[in-house]
């Protein structure tokens, strides 16, 4: 708090030296009052005001995420009541989110993610590839509480909508160039641009493009040069054709690709206080690589890569009738991945971790949104998936372990991974029946069969001393230890209601159960006779969930709230074991029970014409409940296991936000202050690890001309440079492995609508 009314108040008092907060608007409709606009949503997959919707959920659209400079999901990170938005660090763009308190700590493939992400109604099988830039956007719907009912597995923690923007009526095009740094290294420059509208009477089309060039937030000791270089090129085509009013149908392809460093990887006293110095026997000295965690401070000899290519194509059909429509959404995802990870984090050559992957996802779905009389409302329909993932792993070793440590470029190889494939189908129903004007029954079930299939190389299996990797997994000559097939058939049921309590305020209710899919780890690095509980399979994971909320709509803002309580059955959790042989192992695996409770509230308040406030607050209260799998690595389940805390589940989440409309001249303004708190909150299962408290303070100042068309601005993104760590990983051989996130970011920007 102190933070907050140190640094509030300045910022407070430059807003209004900065604007004129009483001047008449000059011509332009810009305004910040956009902040308090109701969002258009497709939360139940129709479209509907997000204040009618009885889900726990917060959505902006097009103009809200310019007015707050959205680039990616790290812009969301901090800032909405019990999320964490989180790129895990390890490999860029990998998603680790969480929404109170459930989600996962992992970048393993065949891991799938505890927060569901769908773009353009295509949901996303993989965590990888989710927190690359995101331009030209629709809205962005962040639905808190599980979702399993509509969007199906994996949305144990809520789902995230993105609505990427479609092509108008009328002809339009818009560029927009930004230049940003604020960080130890370089900078980086992006660019965008679009056109669009009609090419025929039926057809509309749109064209975006995306560039942006980081040459390197981040500065390396090792050597002084800039690090954390990225490169992102998209394109991305749209079309809408419309023969007729029964009939539509959007055609969406996007294709990416991504170039850049590896992590920027940290390494700092772990949980025994032991530092990174050496290696574990002392023999090889890593000079100058201890570091304060609440630096961005880092010291590695290889700067590693990361090399990635995204295609992506949604097809989606509209079928119009006097009571209802029919959607077919088809997807297809293919997302390649190349990397090399210094993963001792220090100035010596003893852990690099050089590795690929590949995905592949099609999934179908046919729906019926209608009405079957009067009082009843239903949604109803068939999805099919099935995916197909390769993963090669290596792990370059070299130590006073290993007889070879001497040799320049020779180390102890450990090479693994495999295949793994799912298939999916599940059918869904619910219905909204109304009782009376002002009460109504929400109902749904979701049925749900999947299967999976695994060809495992552990990585600990296939070992040689030289300069290269003994085996390789895309060519085929890796031998798998571990091959096996499961199937997966669960029910996912919800009861609800809702109430309007006035003509402003909705009272809405719920009791669910969902499932996280039970599966595999294509990273098994452990020794099973060492860790008998550590089988490369999980069983599926069951989450019940019972919440209550209220909507309310003033005259000049509205207050959301609600309260809820969760069980998560048999939750699956990620442990990293300090391996002597592998440096570190991670094993998933049933742990038991964990409990989740609390609420969240969020406002916004018109507090005159010209200046409008955002709040927010959000607590979770976790704990573990009738553990049956040990946790801190002492091969027994008791009161120590008990009293450790849930990762990635934050206690307390706050948010504070002015905005102030003014006007430059001519020229209108927008005037933005922004604070953002988050707890501490745990990486690992054993609380080794953890990501630092966040206190994060946003400021932005724009112009707009008086035909709108044109819009100059500036910005600064955690000013007071908290520091934040994608994960905290304590290794055998002493120190971490936390790759770092951005800190202070300032840039400015010009966008131009012809």
């Amino acid at each position: 708090m102190k933070i907050l009314s140190k640094n509030l108040l300045a910022f407070i008092a430059l807003m209004f030296v900065a604007t004129d907060i009483n001047a008449q608007d000059a011509g332009s409709n810009i305004s910040s009052n956009v902040l308090i606009e109701d969002v258009v949503v497709t939360a139940r997959k129709k479209e509907e005001s997000a204040q009618d919707v009885p889900v726990a959920l917060t959505a902006m659209n097009q103009e809200q995420l310019e007015i707050l400079k959205f680039r990616d999901f790290n812009d969301l990170a901090v800032g909405m009541p019990n999320v964490a938005m989180d790129d895990i660090g390890t490999t860029k763009g990998t998603q680790n989110f969480s929404i109170r308190g459930v989600g996962i700590n992992s970048s393993i493939a065949s891991v799938e993610p505890a927060v569901a992400i769908v773009v353009d109604g295509v949901y996303m099988g993989v965590s990888a590839g989710m927190v690359f830039d995101m331009f030209d956007l629709e809205s962005i719907e962040v639905l808190r509480g599980p979702q399993g009912t509509l969007f199906g597995k994996n949305s144990t923690g809520g789902a995230v909508l993105v609505n990427t923007a479609l092509p108008g009526d009328e002809m339009q095009q818009k560029a927009r160039i930004a230049l940003e740094g604020g960080g130890p290294g370089g900078s980086n420059t992006i660019m965008q641009y679009s056109l669009s509208g009609p090419i025929n009477d039926v057809l509309k089309g749109k064209i975006s493009i995306h560039s942006s060039d980081d040459s390197g937030y981040f500065k390396n000791s090792y050597d002084g040069s800039n690090h954390g270089q990225f490169e992102q090129n998209t394109v991305r085509l749209a079309f809408v054709y419309e023969p007729s009013d029964s009939f539509d149908m959007t055609l969406r392809i996007e294709d990416s690709d991504q170039d850049g460093s590896g992590p920027a990887a940290q390494c700092h006293l772990g949980a025994n206080g032991t530092g990174c110095q050496s290696d574990d026997g002392a023999a090889v000295p890593a000079p100058n690589s201890t570091f304060d965690r609440n630096s961005l401070d880092f010291n590695i000899d290889n700067p590693g890569f990361q090399k990635s290519k995204t295609e992506f194509i949604t097809a989606t059909m509209n079928w119009h009738g006097e009571n209802g429509t029919w959607t077919n959404v088809f997807g297809q995802r293919d997302y390649a991945l190349e990397v090399d990870l210094d993963v001792d984090a220090r100035s010596i050559s003893f852990f690099d971790a050089p590795g690929s992957s590949s995905m592949e996802q099609t999934s179908n779905e046919l729906r019926y949104v209608g009405s079957l009389t009067d009082k009843l409302d239903i949604t109803s329909g068939l999805f099919m998936y099935e995916s197909d993932t390769m993963v090669w792993d290596n792990r370059a070793l070299r130590g006073v372990l290993y007889a070879a440590a001497g040799a320049p470029g020779t180390f102890l190889w450990q090479s693994g991974g495999g295949l793994h494939s799912v298939e999916q189908t599940a059918i869904f129903t619910t219905i909204d029946y109304a009782l009376n004007d002002d009460l109504s029954i929400n109902l749904g079930v979701r049925l749900t069969d999947e299967e999976k299939e695994i060809h495992l190389a552990s990585i600990n299996r296939n070992v040689s001393v030289g300069s290269s990797p003994p085996c390789s997994v895309p060519a085929g000559t890796c031998s798998y230890d571990y091959i096996d097939n499961d199937e997966w058939k669960t029910t996912s049921p919800k009861i609800g209601f809702t109430y309007n309590s006035g003509e402003s305020s909705m009272l809405y209710g719920y009791w669910t159960r969902v499932y996280k899919s039970g599966g595999y780890n294509l990273r098994n690095s452990v020794d099973l006779a060492t860790f008998p509980d550590a089988s490369p399979k999980a069983d599926d994971e069951t989450v019940e969930t019972l919440e209550i909320g209220m909507k309310t709509d003033y005259e000049r803002g509205r207050v959301n709230w609600a309260l809820f309580s969760t069980i998560a059955g048999d939750s699956q959790r990620m442990t990293n074991i300090q391996d002597p042989v592998s440096g570190v192992a991670q094993v998933v695996k049933n742990a038991g029970d964990i409990a989740y409770r609390g609420f969240e509230l969020e406002s916004v308040y018109s507090m005159t014409d010209t200046v409008t406030m955002l709040a927010s607050v959000g607590y979770v209260h976790s704990k573990y409940e009738n553990l049956i799998s040990d946790l801190n690595g002492d091969f027994m389940i008791n009161y120590l296991d008990y009293a450790l805390e849930i990762p990635r589940a934050a206690p307390l989440t706050y948010s504070l936000a002015f905005n102030v409309d003014g006007n430059l001249g001519s020229w209108r303004t927008i005037t933005r202050i922004s604070y953002y708190h988050r707890d501490k909150s745990y990486y690992n299962e054993n609380n080794q690890g953890y990501i630092n408290k966040q206190d994060i303070l946003n400021f932005g100042y724009d112009v707009y001309s008086p035909n709108g068309k044109i819009n100059v601005g500036i910005y600064g993104k955690n000013l007071s440079n908290e520091v934040k760590h994608g994960g905290d990983t304590n290794l055998s051989f002493g120190g971490t492995f936390a790759p770092l996130a951005k800190g202070k970011v300032v840039g400015a920007e010009v966008v131009y609508k012809f």
